[in-house]
């Protein structure tokens, strides 16, 4: 499935508000806090990393919102992705598996500017659901920090600049 991938404004980010669901907002700790309000504070911390880049995007298939990504290169060339939602009206057709391949695989349509090497995904212990995703899409589960459950997944080909 081919993904066009945009950056998030504020259209977007209405629609992702109505996808949410309250176990949607539990599940990416938005509870307290909508997408954009998220997207910001994530986007200040990283502006002062060296290397550091977000990327708040919504993905499209056939003109259709299908999926809003919040991601960012951290220190030690380390893909970080905070949040995956999939419009409710397509999930569990893929829509997010290929979008973590497209990360996996340092898909250019992403717009990545700064190198990475791994991925590195935080699920709250109640959210089986992602944990048993991120298994199945050979994540390495690297335990419990005392507040998620952290997995890791290696890229064996860093993105050539």
């Amino acid at each position: 499935m081919k993904i066009e991938w945009r950056n998030i404004g504020f259209e977007e980010n209405e629609i992702i508000e109505n996808w949410l669901s309250n176990l949607d907002r539990q599940s990416l700790c938005m509870a307290n806090k909508n997408w954009a309000q998220t997207a910001e504070d994530i986007e200040d911390c990283l502006k002062y990393m060296r290397g550091g880049q977000f990327k708040n995007l919504m993905g499209y298939l056939a003109g259709k919102p299908a999926v809003a990504l919040m991601f960012g290169i951290e220190h030690e060339k380390t893909l970080n992705l905070y949040n995956i939602v999939v419009n409710p009206a397509i999930r569990g057709k893929g829509v997010a598996t290929d979008t973590i391949l497209s990360l996996t695989n340092n898909d250019k349509a992403l717009n990545i500017t700064q190198p990475y090497n791994k991925i590195v995904v935080s699920a709250l212990p109640e959210n089986s659901g992602m944990q048993s995703f991120l298994n199945k899409n050979g994540f390495s589960n690297l335990g419990f920090n005392g507040e998620y459950v952290v997995f890791k997944k290696s890229i064996t080909k860093e993105r050539e600049m």
